[in-house]
């Protein structure tokens, strides 16, 4: 059910609205409220309990440390179980306590990704595309350390949600969410369904409310905060035979389609480029791994750039005016594409940390995906396996 929890607790939200914002709105702008803060600290606590097929009751306080743009730090526990992400700009470590193990991934850019990245969330649905309907329930007032924060409350609707790798149906799911008037953050949720599962004769009514109980934005977080020494005891593990921590499955499949332009004006169309060789390096100004990947690949275009190769630098969050005087001192001669963190490319490639590097081939289909720095032979053999050949 620990799963189920992190799928439910809502992402900060925000919007910049009139007196009665319209709800869904509010819903679709979830990054951009807490993009603005260069950092903060949140605690918040979820209760969630359980009646019926099941009797249970659980609580579980979390924090989330952010100092922009590649330091983070999230804890969460709950009475048998505690986990830790950190994130140092070079790499995000995963812990957790009950298996005493850690893994250790490339760089994650937000705290979303963070957990995307871990695997926890594999196999969840996305709930949003069995939305029924939203609206405006009403104002509140919620109280954070003696501070009244006058909220607006969302209600949100759900048509059965199946969960098949978790063995179990959510219906006549309801959740309320208080968001900030003034900063249009998401303050509180309350989330209610059935859960219905083959195991158990009478369905399970489930409730989680989750509520902020520190909020702290632009704090001064030292660099000290976002280190990670591995507990007593603890080892390193590939992927915690978890799933969802491997590459995704979409090697042989069609690439997704996706037009944009780049930062010199050049139309990007993937679909124009059937016939080419491609590879998409998704990368960040503030990561170290990529700037240091950037010069060989770099490299390999002007090697092959004439002969099938098509290489795109897809660049994801930065603001077109820090992608320029990147630029400055990094001399690309590839188009440079500037992707939304929210694209829908990102999702369906499950990109969530940097760098990244997707092959598709002359059929536009993937065939190579790759995370984390690897090294100029790693890229050359890839390329090889495609005919794009040269010395390593």
């Amino acid at each position: 059910m620990h799963r189920l929890a992190l799928l439910l607790v809502p992402a900060l939200l925000t919007a910049q609205e009139p007196a009665q914002p319209e709800p869904r709105d509010l819903l679709r702008q979830t990054a951009d409220a807490i993009r603005k803060y260069k950092s903060y600290q949140l605690d918040s606590l979820s209760v969630i309990e359980m009646k019926g097929g099941i009797n249970n009751k659980m609580e579980m306080p979390s924090s989330i440390s952010v100092r922009r743009p590649d330091r983070m730090r999230i804890e969460s526990r709950n009475q048998v179980a505690s986990m830790t992400m950190v994130s140092d700009g070079e790499h995000t470590w995963m812990y957790l306590a009950p298996l005493k193990q850690y893994i250790k991934r490339p760089a994650a850019a937000t705290p979303e990704a963070a957990v995307a990245n871990s695997g926890l969330l594999k196999g969840l649905p996305d709930i949003t595309k069995s939305i029924k309907s939203v609206k405006l329930n009403g104002e509140d007032s919620i109280d954070i350390e003696g501070v009244d924060f006058p909220s607006w409350v969302v209600e949100t609707r759900y048509n059965k949600i199946e969960m098949p790798e978790q063995g179990m149906t959510v219906l006549d799911a309801v959740q309320l969410t208080w968001i900030s008037k003034m900063h249009r953050l998401t303050l509180q949720t309350s989330f209610g369904a059935r859960l219905k599962m083959p195991s158990i004769d009478v369905p399970v009514e489930m409730t989680q409310v989750t509520r902020t109980v520190s909020l702290k934005l632009d704090p001064d977080l030292p660099d000290s905060l976002f280190g990670f020494k591995p507990p007593e005891g603890a080892r390193e593990t590939p992927d915690w035979t978890l799933p969802g921590v491997s590459n995704p499955d979409v090697i042989g499949k069609a690439a997704p389609a996706f037009a944009a332009r780049a930062l010199d004006g050049k139309e990007i169309n993937l679909a124009a480029l059937r016939g080419k060789v491609v590879l998409l390096d998704f990368w960040a100004t503030w990561c170290g791994p990529c700037k240091r990947e950037l010069p060989y690949i770099e490299k390999i275009h002007r090697e092959f750039g004439s002969k099938g190769l098509i290489v795109l630098g897809m660049n994801v969050g930065d603001k077109k005016e820090a992608i320029e005087k990147f630029l400055k001192t990094a001399t690309l001669t590839y188009p440079v594409v500037p992707v939304d963190p929210a694209s829908e490319l990102l999702s369906t490639l499950s990109v969530n940390a940097f760098p990244t590097v997707v092959l598709i081939d002359r059929e536009g289909k993937l065939s190579a995906y790759e995370v984390g720095a690897r090294g100029e032979a790693a890229l050359r053999a890839d390329l090889a396996k495609l005919g794009i050949l040269g010395p390593k």
